[in-house]
């Protein structure tokens, strides 16, 4: 689901960013892991993200852009509500009509990432 609110209050890192936007838009989207063995096909649900959308931002919300390499805690508050991830604001970019947009997604932990790993008694032959 996506939202897209005029009446958020974001905070980053601390610091109040609610007025370096025209509107924001924001989501929890899940990762969906499919199974096809050609007959049927199975979809299951994995876990929540994050992703925010900046339209027509400041040149102050544009300098977080960083390809992804500074994780930043971010906060929206909307409606009584509130949310906080670590995330990392990716790119920027600008859309046929001129809109101005900035990428934020929920910052991923290296450590926690599936990755093959050698078996301890392959490492030692």
């Amino acid at each position: 689901m996506r939202d897209i609110r005029n009446d958020v209050r974001l905070t980053v890192d601390g610091e109040d960013f609610s007025s370096e936007y025209q509107a924001v838009e924001f989501g929890t989207p899940r990762v969906i892991y499919e199974e096809d063995d050609g007959r049927s096909r199975v979809l299951f649900m994995g876990p929540a993200g994050f992703q925010l959308t900046l339209v027509n931002p400041s040149e102050r919300a544009r300098a977080l852009v960083d390809d992804g390499r500074t994780t930043r805690t971010v906060t929206i508050t909307c409606a009584g509500q509130q949310i906080t991830h670590p995330t990392r604001f990716h790119q920027e970019w600008t859309t046929t009509d001129g809109t101005r947009k900035v990428f934020g997604a929920l910052a991923w932990d290296n450590d926690r990432d599936a990755k093959w790993v050698d078996e301890p008694q392959l490492a030692q032959a």
